[in-house]
């Protein structure tokens, strides 16, 4: 029989492991996405940043796989927070408005058989779609994971032996940057229009993200923004704490990565506009 329970104020759709039947609700709830683990992409710092959004659900998806197209939401392992099944083969995948992108976080409660249970999620819904994270064992990473569409895939599977906690994912929905954009390998990151002048109220993020135990260091060649008005903040998305704020015509120092992922945000007033920056990052 399917049921629905309330976890930590968050509705979890319960079922058979097979697609369960669209179920006609509407009803307004509360889902809180625990981005406590940080900023665009997660901290393992007790910090909680809560985003609250009133959301008409009129679908559900299996417990055990399924088709998402919610805004926003969570889907969990079979049972959370008891543990799951064996032999589980569950794949969501997920499709959103187009120039969206969805992020993804897991709740801090993770817990799988090491090297056996795994949850992996991809960049996109077709077979040939890009590994972004595989997990087993007790460590989330605490970060958010961000595709580069508006589609992805998330798989859990699981053996014949022992059996945990799982998971329980929560994942939103983000506007595509008209500028900025996720960064997987060497590259040259330039405020819009470089060298000429950015423009006015521009907000541009950039995620840079390397391999686990890889570490990012970045170079300026240029520096001219607005003096006090337009600035550059780099952040440490582990814990959330800024590593550089910068504005004006002084080129900052070379930066090196604490983790594997850089967190990169511009924003420029309505007044003065100047040729902005270009810089190099290299994966080391």
């Amino acid at each position: 029989m399917d049921s629905m329970k309330i976890f930590r104020g968050i509705p979890m759709f319960h079922g058979e492991c097979s697609r369960m039947p669209a179920i006609e609700f509407a009803i307004q709830i509360l889902v809180v996405l625990l981005l406590g683990a940080g900023a665009v992409i997660g901290e393992t710092t007790e910090k909680n940043e809560t985003l609250i959004a009133s959301l008409n659900v009129t679908e559900t998806t299996s417990f055990c796989g399924g088709f998402v197209t919610h805004s926003f939401g969570n889907i969990t392992s079979p049972n959370y927070p008891s543990n799951y099944d064996d032999m589980l083969n569950c794949k969501w995948h997920f499709q959103v408005p187009s120039s969206n992108r969805i992020l993804f976080q897991f709740y801090k409660l993770f817990r799988t058989e090491q090297g056996y249970d795994r949850v992996s999620i991809y960049d996109g819904i077709s077979n040939s779609a890009r590994l972004i994270v595989e997990l087993t064992g007790n460590d989330s990473l605490s970060q958010i994971f961000t595709t580069t569409s508006n589609t992805a895939t998330v798989r859990f599977t699981t053996d014949s032996s022992l059996n945990f906690a799982g998971f329980a994912l929560y994942y939103s929905v983000d506007p595509i940057p008209a500028c900025g954009g996720v960064l997987y390998t060497d590259g040259t990151i330039e405020t819009p229009d470089f060298p000429a002048h950015y423009p006015s109220s521009a907000k541009c993020r950039w995620i840079i993200t390397a391999d686990v135990n890889k570490k990012i260091v970045i170079n300026f060649e240029s520096f001219q923004t607005e003096p006090g008005r337009d600035f550059l903040t780099i952040m440490d998305p582990i814990t959330d704490l800024p590593l550089l704020i910068h504005s004006g015509y002084s080129i900052p120092d070379t930066l090196l990565s604490p983790s594997n992922q850089l967190v990169l945000i511009f924003q420029s007033d309505h007044v003065i506009n100047q040729s902005g920056f270009e810089l190099n990052y290299k994966i080391i």
